[in-house]
């Protein structure tokens, strides 16, 4: 049952990576976009998936039913909000850490800070259990690290490689890809310190291995996840970290 977290900074590669790995596997690969993408759907979908019951349920329809299970649970621990992912549960793992609304974080009144990372925490082991799916970003590698059959990947880059990523996947200029990242990895670190309490999390014991997409190929570091893939599944690399 394949599943890999791979978790990094702002355009270190993960988003590059993690569709390669998958391809190779044949895996899922899940990532904010994604997720939101499939809840956009989400309403035209769940009534077709109760008219299809007869049936076992396409890869995609599989995935409606898990962000229907995201959507009902943040209803129940109180961090629902729109149909689209709204404030809550569901915001922390479909925008981009700067974007999540200031009231998840803020109001202690709305939903404890316990509730809400068990919620999340919950959401992610709920996928990784459906299997053989690759993770980008979304704190993988610390909320699913007690579980053997995942393996944590940290994906890194220089600065300029991370600027030229995020130019080229959101059409900016340098300046403004710069300050980006710089925006996003601050607001990437105040979420870990505290949801994870956690004030490096790309600590390298955090992770199996960490990949440096400014000194290896795309192509050849997503061969090197799949044999480390391979070597967790025959005992060769420990799968969970103890708590």
């Amino acid at each position: 049952m394949s599943v890999i977290t791979l978790g990094g900074m702002s355009g270190g590669g993960a988003r590059i990576l993690g569709p390669l790995v998958a391809e190779k596997l044949g895996a899922d690969y899940v990532d904010r976009i994604f997720l939101s993408q499939v809840a956009k759907e989400l309403g035209a979908t769940v009534e077709a998936l109760h008219q299809r019951e007869e049936r076992p349920p396409t890869r995609s329809e599989r995935w409606f039913r898990v962000i229907q299970r995201i959507l009902e649970r943040s209803s129940v621990t109180g961090a629902g909000g729109d149909p689209y992912f709204g404030p809550g549960v569901a915001a922390f793992l479909t925008e981009e850490y700067e974007d999540i609304p200031q009231p998840t974080i803020t109001r202690g009144h709305e939903l404890e800070d316990d509730e809400y990372i068990e919620a999340i925490h919950n959401t992610m082991r709920d996928m990784a259990e459906e299997g053989n799916v690759v993770f980008v970003g979304r704190g993988g590698h610390v909320i699913l690290n007690d579980m053997p059959n995942v393996l944590r990947v940290g994906v890194v880059a220089h600065t300029e490689d991370r600027v030229s990523n995020l130019m080229g996947r959101e059409n900016l200029d340098h300046d403004t890809a710069l300050s980006l990242i710089e925006s996003r990895d601050q607001a990437r670190a105040y979420y870990f310190r505290k949801f994870f309490e956690l004030e490096d999390p790309d600590r390298p014991d955090l992770y199996h291995l960490t990949l440096n997409t400014s000194e290896v190929s795309l192509d050849y570091a997503a061969d090197l996840v799949i044999e480390a893939l391979g070597a967790l599944e025959e005992g060769k690399i420990t799968g969970a970290i103890n708590s």
